[in-house]
C-alpha cells in the first residue's frame, strides 16, 4: 500500500511554560449571623414529625453568639437549621467572592459525636444543592475549615445564606457553632498551573481496520511497527463518519513528543468515553484497557497513567490504541476516538502510593488488592516547595466516601519530597483504614495546608478514582492442597472451594466487596458505607448485612469456562428472610434467591420456618468473564465467580413483611457434569410427554450450549430462549422486516438495521456467523433437550400501515413501551406477516430437528391489541349482522368501547381465537405434533386486580413516610385486600381484560383471554399466570385456562428492581423463589395437585433458579407421568391427590401431597394382585400389599412433594 503523509506528532513545538508561583492576597471576613439582631432570622425547615420543642436556639455565651442544635429533634438528612442573610441576598456572597474568600470557617463542639453538613444557600434553591460534611466530637472548641471546593463551587458569588443539617448523631447530642467567618488561601491549584503541561492528543491519527484480527499477531502496538500505509483519521469523530465501514477492532497510532524539562514526571492519558472494549500501549507496552459489556460509568472515560520509566523525555513516544466498534446495540454506529478530553497531562504533583518506606508510584498504578486484608500503605501528596519555605508547615486531610461521609481525618507534616522542588505530605494508612479504602473503592481527599503559624494557605480536593485492584481481578487462589470429593444430593462431586463467611476479612484470602444501596452508586463503582456483621444464628456464625450487600469471589485454581459448577449456600431458616442473590458469571449471570414465609396467614408466602440451617443450591454454567474493577465482564471467570448477597429490607419501606435479608455461614463450589450428574428422567415410553420448561426475558447473548447443559442438569426437558425480541430484534437468520442481531466475538450485540424504504433485503451484521437460533437448534439436538423458541411478535416493519391497530380516537394504537405501533390481527396482511415469520423461524428446521417441538408466542409491549378502525367495525357489523350507530368513525369506535363493548369484545375474542387456530394449523402443517404455546401479558411483575408487590405501582405506597402509612402498613393492607379476592374475581378479569390497579387501570379486551374458545383447538396451550400462592392454589382459576391440550401454567416470577445497577452495571433485579427447599416447588406442585397441569413453565428475567436439588426431584416425578388425562383416586385426605394414568406400559400413578409437614402416606389404587410398583424417581421397587382389589404401598412424603410410580 502507498504511504500517506505522516501526522505531526502531538506535542511538537509546544512551548514549555515558565514555572511561576503566584500568591493571592485574600481578605478574611466575619459573618454576622449569630448576633442578637440576627437570631430571629434563623428557622428550621422539615422538622422531625411529632417532635415537641424547637430543634435549635441562638444563645449568647461570653459575649459570643452560639447556635445550639438539638439533634434529637432533627430528622437526619432532612431537618435544616438555616438563615438567609439580610439585605440584597446575592450581595453577601458577592462581597466574599470579591475579597477572594475561598473557605468557610467556624468553631464547633458537641456533647456527643455527630456527623453534620454545612450548607451554602441561594434564594430559590434547595438546601442540599451545595453542602460539605464535617464531624464534631465532645471536648473543647474545634476549628472547622471548609474550602469552597468541598461545596462543589468555584466562588461564593450569589450565596445568600447558611444552613446546618444533622446527618447522624449519637443519642442526645447537642452541637454548638460560633465564630462563623470566611477567609482565603494564598495559593490555589491555579497558582502553580505553569508547573504542569497538558498536551492535546486530539487531531490526526494513523488508523487501520483490523478486518482479519491480525493486529495482535502483527504487533501493531509495537513501537517500531510501520504504519506508514495506514490512512489518517481525526479523533473527536467516529470512524464511520469518516468513511470507514468496519465491525471489529479499529487501531489508532500516533507519536507524542514529551519535553525533557518534565523528566521523571508520569503521564496521565485521558482518552474519550469508550462504551466498548479497548487497549492502550505506550512504546509497545500495554498501559491499560477494559473488556466489559457493562462498565461502571466512572470507568467509561479511559484514564491511563504511564510511569516515567516507559517515557522517552525529549523524544517522540508511540501511542497505540485499539477499540472495538461497529453498529452495536445500545451503543450505536459510532466507534473509535470520539468526542472527549483527549489529553496527555504531565503533573509533577500527581498523588502517589507506596508500601511503607517503599518506592512510590502514581496512585492508579498501586495495586490495592491486599488492602482487603489490612495491608498498610502510604499516600503521598506532593506540593511545590515554594508553597511553604519555612519549616513547620502541615497538611490536614479529610477522606470522605462518595456520599460525602468522612471516614478518616488527620494532620501530617510537610517534608522534603523526591526532588528539591517538592514537598510532600505522607498519610500513613493503617490496616483498618486500608480495609476501609479497599471496601469503598473510590474516595475523595480534601486537603488544607497550613503554614508554620497555623494559617491556611492552600486547599484542594483530590478524587481517587479508577483505583487498581489488578491481582484481585487476575490472580487465582491456589487450588485446595488435597483433592476432595464429597457426597451431595447430585452424587459424589469434586469440591473446588469453600468459604467460611464468619472468617474476618483480614484472614480470608477470598476477594470480597460490600456496599449500601444508593442511587448515587447506580452504574458506578460501589462503595456506600453499611453495617456488615458476623453473629451467631441457630448455633453457627454467619455473615449478614443491613440495607445493602456483600459479595465473595469463589473459586480456586483455574476454573474452566464453558463447564458447569454447583454452588451450595448454607443459610438459616430462623426468621422471615428476603434474600436476593446474583451469581455473576458474565453472559451467563443469574439473579436468584429465596424468600421465607412471612407467617401462617400470609396470602403470598405462608411457608413455615424449619428453625434449621439449610442449603440453597444454584447450578452455574461458567462463562469466560465475571465482574472486575472496570465493570461486569472485565475480569476472567477462570479465577472465580462473584456471588452477591443483598439485603433490600429498608426499615418501614421495602419488603417490610420480612424481618431480615440473607445470612450466610458457608459457600461451597463443586464441579458438576451435565451428562454424568444429570437427573435420571424415566419418561413414559411411547406416550405423550409433559413439558417442564423455562424461558427468560434477557436477550440470548450467551453460548447456547451453556444454558442447554444447565437445563439438562436442572431436569428441564425444554428451553425457550427469546429469538424475536421486543420490537424488531431478530436473533435468527436475516428476515425482511426485522433488524438482525448477532452476538459478536466480544459478546456485544451486533445489529444490522432493516429499512423497508430502501428495498435492500435484511442482512447479517456479521456475514457467515451463525445466528443464536441456529446455534440453539444444534445444541438442543446434541443434548436431547426440546427447543421451543420464544417470539415476541406484534408485526414486522414490512406490515403496511393499513394493518396497524387503531384506538378509539382513530389514531394508531400506541404500545406501552419500546415500539411506535401495534399490529391488527383483523387485517389480512397481519396473517401474511405472521406466516412469513413462521415460514422462516420454524418451517426450514422442523423436519431435521425433532427436538423443535413448539413455539412460544409471548405478547410484549401490548403489540396485538383490539382495534377500532373503520374497516374493523364494518367487518364486525357484517359478520354479526349488527347495525352500527349513526355518526362518524370516531363515534362508532367510542360505542364499541362503551354500549357495544360486550358484543364487540366477544366478536374480537373469537377473531383472535380464529387467528391462533389458523396459526396452529400452519405450524402443524410443518409437522403434525407441533405445539403453539401462548402467553398473553407483557408485564415483568404480573398481578391481577392488585399490582404485584414488587411493581412500582405498589412501591409508590411503600415509600410514603410512616405518617402516611408506608412500609409494613402498605404490605399488610395489600394482604388484607388480596384475601378478599376469589377465583371468580380473577376469572372475570381474565374474561374482560379489566386488570384494575395491576395495569394502571387499563380495561381492554386484549388484556383478557377466553380459553373456552380453544376447546377444540388441538396443538395450542395457553399459559395460566400463577406466580404467587394466591393464584396457584385456586383450582377454578387454573382450570379456566384449560384448552383441548389440557392445562399449561407459567410461574412468571416477578422481579424486583430495588437497587438496580447498584451492585454492578449489569444488575437489574431479582427473581426469588419460595423457601426452604421443601416449598421451592410449591407453585409447580399446586397446579398439578389441583388441575393435573400438563405443561409447567418458569419465566424469569435471567434464566436461573435455586434449590436445584428440589427442582431436579420434582422434574423426575413430573416428567415420568404421561401427558394424558388422569383419574383421581380418592384417599380420604384433603392434602393428598392421587391420579392414575392407564397405559400399555402399565398404570402410572401420580401422588401429590400439599401438606406443610412431612407425612407417611398409604396409597391405595386399583390393580391386580401380582402387580409390581416401581418408584419412578429412584427406580427402586416399592413394597406393596393387595386387598379388596387394591394395591397399597407406603410413601414417605416430604412437604409439598410430588411422587410418581409405575404399576405393572
Amino acid at each position: 500500500m502507498a504511504e500517506t503523509a505522516a501526522p505531526v506528532a502531538f506535542g511538537t513545538g509546544i512551548p514549555v511554560p515558565v514555572r511561576q508561583m503566584k500568591a493571592l492576597s485574600p481578605r478574611g471576613m466575619d459573618i454576622d449571623c449569630l448576633s442578637p439582631e440576627r437570631a430571629p432570622l434563623w428557622s428550621a425547615e422539615f422538622p422531625l414529625a411529632g417532635a415537641t420543642g424547637t430543634p435549635f436556639a441562638v444563645e449568647q455565651q461570653d459575649g459570643k453568639g452560639v447556635l445550639r442544635i438539638r439533634t434529637a429533634l432533627c430528622d437526619p438528612a432532612k431537618t435544616i437549621v438555616r438563615i438567609l442573610l439580610p439585605g440584597d441576598g446575592p450581595a453577601n456572597g458577592n462581597v466574599w467572592a470579591k475579597g477572594q474568600a475561598s473557605f468557610v470557617s467556624f468553631l464547633c463542639k458537641s456533647s456527643a459525636p455527630a456527623q453534620m453538613t454545612f450548607h451554602l444557600l441561594q434564594r430559590g434553591k434547595t438546601p442540599g444543592t451545595w453542602q460539605s460534611a464535617f464531624s464534631v466530637a465532645p471536648g473543647d472548641w474545634q476549628r472547622v475549615i471548609l474550602p469552597i471546593s468541598e461545596f462543589k463551587l468555584k466562588t461564593f458569588g450569589n450565596i445568600a445564606g447558611l444552613g446546618v443539617r444533622v446527618a447522624s448523631a449519637n443519642k442526645g447530642a447537642e452541637v454548638e457553632i460560633r465564630d462563623v467567618s470566611v477567609g482565603g488561601m494564598a495559593y490555589t491549584d491555579d497558582s502553580f498551573k505553569s508547573h504542569k503541561l497538558a498536551i492535546s492528543i486530539n487531531g490526526d491519527w494513523r488508523f487501520a481496520a483490523d478486518k482479519g484480527e491480525q493486529g495482535m499477531a502483527g504487533k501493531w502496538f509495537g513501537d517500531a511497527f510501520d504504519d506508514s500505509a495506514w490512512k489518517v483519521l481525526k479523533s473527536g469523530a467516529d470512524w464511520q463518519a469518516q468513511g470507514v465501514d468496519h465491525y471489529g477492532w479499529g487501531w489508532y497510532r500516533q507519536k507524542l513528543f514529551v519535553p525533557k524539562e518534565f523528566a521523571g514526571t508520569p503521564i496521565t492519558l485521558t482518552l474519550t468515553s469508550i462504551p466498548s472494549d479497548d487497549d492502550t500501549w505506550i512504546n509497545g507496552v500495554r498501559v491499560g484497557g477494559i473488556s466489559s459489556e457493562y462498565k461502571y460509568k466512572n470507568w467509561l472515560t479511559r484514564v491511563y497513567t504511564v510511569p516515567s520509566n516507559l517515557i522517552r523525555y525529549g523524544q517522540e513516544n508511540t501511542i497505540a490504541i485499539r477499540i472495538w466498534g461497529g453498529d452495536i446495540t445500545f451503543i450505536g454506529n459510532k466507534s473509535g476516538l470520539i468526542k472527549g478530553p483527549l489529553v496527555a497531562e504531565l503533573n509533577p504533583y500527581l498523588e502517589q502510593m507506596r508500601e511503607p518506606g517503599g518506592k512510590a508510584v502514581p496512585f492508579r498504578l498501586f495495586d490495592l488488592s491486599d488492602a482487603q486484608r489490612g495491608k498498610p500503605f502510604e499516600i503521598l501528596f506532593p506540593f511545590p516547595a515554594d508553597m511553604a519555605k519555612e519549616p513547620g508547615a502541615v497538611m490536614r486531610y479529610r477522606f470522605s466516601d462518595i456520599l460525602g461521609g468522612q471516614f478518616a481525618a488527620g494532620k501530617v507534616p510537610l517534608t522534603a519530597g523526591a526532588t528539591e522542588a517538592l514537598l510532600q505530605g505522607v498519610v500513613p494508612v493503617n490496616p483498618a483504614l486500608a480495609q476501609s479504602i479497599y471496601l469503598l473503592g473510590r474516595f475523595r481527599a480534601d486537603l488544607i495546608v497550613e503554614d508554620a503559624a497555623g494559617k491556611p494557605i492552600y486547599s484542594s480536593s483530590r478524587d481517587f478514582d479508577q483505583l487498581s485492584f489488578a491481582s484481585r481481578d487476575n490472580a487465582p487462589l491456589p487450588a485446595l492442597a488435597q483433592p476432595v470429593e464429597e457426597e451431595t444430593p447430585y452424587g459424589r462431586l469434586k469440591l473446588i472451594d469453600e468459604i467460611d463467611c464468619a472468617t474476618p476479612l483480614s484472614e480470608d484470602p477470598h476477594p470480597y466487596l460490600q456496599s449500601g444501596f444508593s442511587h448515587s452508586a447506580s452504574h458506578f463503582t460501589p462503595g456506600i458505607p453499611l453495617d456488615v456483621h458476623v453473629r451467631e444464628i441457630l448455633g453457627k456464625k454467619a455473615r449478614e448485612t443491613g440495607f445493602g450487600w456483600f459479595a465473595y469471589r469463589i473459586g480456586r485454581g483455574k476454573l474452566k469456562p464453558r463447564n458447569t459448577y454447583l454452588i451450595r449456600i448454607e443459610y438459616p431458616e430462623d426468621q422471615p428472610r428476603f434474600a436476593p442473590i446474583e451469581v455473576q458469571t458474565g453472559q451467563n449471570y443469574s439473579d436468584v434467591g429465596w424468600r421465607n414465609g412471612t407467617g401462617p396467614d400470609g396470602v403470598y408466602d405462608n411457608w413455615p420456618l424449619s428453625q434449621k440451617w439449610q442449603w440453597y443450591d444454584v447450578i452455574v454454567p461458567l462463562d469466560d468473564q465475571t465482574v472486575g474493577t472496570g465493570g461486569t465482564g472485565s475480569a476472567p471467570a477462570e479465577n472465580g465467580v462473584w456471588l452477591y448477597f443483598m439485603n433490600k429490607l429498608k426499615p418501614a419501606m421495602y419488603y417490610a413483611m420480612w424481618t431480615a435479608g440473607p445470612a450466610v455461614a458457608r459457600i461451597k463450589l463443586y464441579e458438576i457434569d451435565p451428562e454424568k450428574n444429570a437427573p435420571v428422567i424415566r419418561k413414559p415410553k411411547d406416550m405423550p410427554h409433559r413439558v417442564l420448561s423455562f424461558d427468560w426475558e434477557r436477550q440470548p447473548d450467551h453460548d447456547p450450549a451453556d444454558l442447554v447443559k444447565y437445563a439438562k442438569l436442572m431436569g428441564y426437558n425444554a428451553i425457550s430462549p427469546v429469538i424475536i425480541k421486543w420490537f424488531f430484534a431478530n436473533y435468527s437468520e436475516p428476515l425482511n422486516g426485522y433488524m438482525t442481531v448477532t452476538i459478536d466475538d466480544r459478546d456485544y450485540w451486533a445489529k444490522k438495521a432493516y429499512d423497508p424504504a430502501s428495498g435492500a433485503p435484511a442482512a447479517s451484521p456479521l456475514p457467515g456467523k451463525k445466528s443464536q437460533h441456529v446455534r440453539y437448534l444444534e445444541t438442543t439436538k446434541q443434548y436431547g433437550i426440546d427447543y421451543i423458541p420464544r417470539f415476541e411478535w406484534g408485526g414486522s416493519q414490512d406490515l403496511p400501515k393499513e394493518a396497524w391497530a387503531i384506538d378509539a380516537t382513530g389514531a394508531p394504537t400506541k404500545p406501552n413501551r419500546f415500539a411506535p405501533w401495534c399490529a391488527n390481527l383483523l387485517h389480512p396482511a397481519t396473517w401474511d406477516d405472521a406466516k412469513k415469520l413462521m415460514d422462516h423461524l420454524i418451517k426450514p428446521y422442523v423436519q431435521d430437528n425433532p427436538q423443535l417441538t413448539g413455539a412460544l408466542w409471548r405478547i410484549r409491549c401490548d403489540r396485538m391489541p383490539i382495534s377500532y378502525g373503520k374497516a374493523d367495525l364494518e367487518l364486525f357489523a357484517k359478520e354479526t349482522n349488527t347495525k352500527l350507530p349513526p355518526g362518524g368513525d370516531a363515534q362508532r369506535a367510542v360505542w364499541a368501547q362503551s354500549e357495544g363493548r360486550a358484543q364487540y369484545d366477544a366478536w374480537w375474542h373469537q377473531k383472535r381465537a380464529d387467528f391462533h387456530a389458523r396459526l396452529v394449523g400452519l405450524l402443524r402443517s410443518y409437522r403434525p405434533d407441533f405445539t403453539l404455546y401462548y402467553y398473553n401479558w407483557d408485564g415483568d411483575k404480573f398481578g391481577l386486580i392488585l399490582p404485584s408487590n414488587t411493581a412500582w405501582a405498589f412501591n409508590k405506597h411503600v415509600v410514603k413516610p410512616l405518617a402516611e402509612g408506608g412500609g409494613r402498613a402498605a404490605y399488610e393492607r395489600d394482604e388484607v385486600e388480596r384475601k378478599k379476592l376469589t377465583a371468580e374475581d380473577y376469572i372475570e378479569v381474565m374474561r374482560t381484560g379489566n386488570f384494575g390497579a395491576a395495569s394502571n387501570g387499563i380495561s381492554r379486551a386484549d388484556y383478557g383471554i377466553r380459553p373456552s374458545l380453544y376447546k377444540d383447538v388441538q396443538g395450542m396451550q395457553i399459559f395460566a399466570p400463577a406466580n404467587y400462592l394466591c393464584y396457584a392454589d385456586l383450582p377454578d382459576y387454573l382450570n379456566y385456562f384449560r384448552t383441548a391440550d389440557g392445562l399449561a401454567v407459567s410461574n412468571v416470577v416477578p422481579y424486583d428492581e430495588i437497587g438496580s445497577r447498584s451492585i454492578n452495571p449489569k444488575y437489574e433485579g431479582n427473581m426469588v423463589s419460595p423457601a426452604g427447599g421443601a416449598f421451592s416447588m410449591a407453585l409447580e406442585l399446586l397446579p398439578y395437585f389441583h388441575s393435573d397441569a400438563r405443561t409447567l413453565n418458569y419465566t424469569v428475567y435471567t434464566y436461573g433458579r435455586g434449590f436445584a436439588d428440589a427442582h431436579r426431584r420434582f422434574a423426575q416425578a413430573f416428567l415420568a407421568l404421561p401427558a394424558i388425562p388422569g383419574t383421581v383416586v380418592d384417599q380420604g385426605d384433603a392434602d393428598l391427590k392421587v391420579r392414575t394414568y392407564p397405559s400399555p406400559n402399565g398404570t402410572y400413578v401420580g401422588v401429590a401431597f400439599r401438606g406443610y409437614a412431612a407425612k407417611k402416606l398409604t396409597i391405595a389404587v386399583p390393580a391386580s394382585a401380582d402387580a409390581k410398583v416401581t418408584d419412578l424417581v429412584s427406580g427402586k421397587t416399592v413394597a406393596a400389599t393387595f386387598a379388596d382389589g387394591k394395591l397399597s404401598f407406603a410413601v414417605e412424603s416430604g412437604p409439598m412433594e410430588l411422587n410418581a410410580y409405575l404399576i405393572q
